[in-house]
């Protein structure tokens, strides 16, 4: 039979594999530590490292709406992004955040649930003064606070990341005045133009 410590050794060995290979690809991922513990019950005992963290973006977006949960949004669909911004991005946001200004009160979707459900369409925003494409959701994919909050790594297990991580417990947020922006590029960047044929729709949130 092979020992734990065998087996241990192979798993850390697959872990840093694939972290090395997804880095391979410009993509931020960190190394959990890799704890052994020499008095170890394979049957009740458990390491909370985690085999890696990766960063992933998060869009906020505040409404002047007022809601508490998903089931008191007011609007049947969702405002998920501007068509033309994400067809210039890099890289998705897995997960968008919507803020009640009124309340204070968040609920969230993520890009993963997409599906045939979800359109395109144009509304003008009153912001930029002209019609803007928009990729909308149904009200029945947002999800509560908490159901994010449970997934998002714990101040707690830190020090159990292989890595400076200062930044995801205090700090940052401050604007930054620049001259201009340069765009950073990736050769997996999609195309600069998105099409959307849907119609103004109102009462969206």
């Amino acid at each position: 039979m092979r020992s734990f410590t065998w087996a241990l050794a192979n798993g850390h060995a697959a872990e840093r594999k694939w972290v090395d290979s997804i880095r391979s690809l410009g993509r931020s991922v960190a190394h959990g530590k890799k704890i052994v513990v020499k008095k170890h019950c394979r049957k009740t005992g458990h390491v909370e490292t985690p085999d890696a963290i990766g960063l992933f973006s998060i869009e906020i977006k505040e409404r002047s709406l007022s809601f508490d949960g998903p089931e008191s949004y007011p609007y049947d669909t969702v405002f998920v992004d501007d068509l033309r911004g994400m067809g210039m991005e890099s890289t998705q946001n897995l997960i968008y955040v919507y803020l009640s200004k009124p309340t204070g009160k968040w609920v969230w979707l993520t890009i993963l649930d997409r599906d045939a459900s979800w359109t395109e369409a144009v509304t003008f925003d009153r912001g930029r003064g002209h019609e803007v494409p928009v990729l909308v959701a149904p009200k029945a994919h947002l999800r509560t606070a908490d159901s994010l909050i449970n997934l998002l790594y714990p101040h707690a297990y830190l020090d159990l990341v292989d890595g400076p991580t200062e930044a995801f417990l205090s700090g940052g947020g401050e604007p930054e005045e620049r001259e201009r922006y340069v765009a950073k590029t990736h050769p997996d960047a999609p195309g600069r133009t998105r099409s959307a044929a849907a119609k103004t729709r109102k009462h969206m949130g």
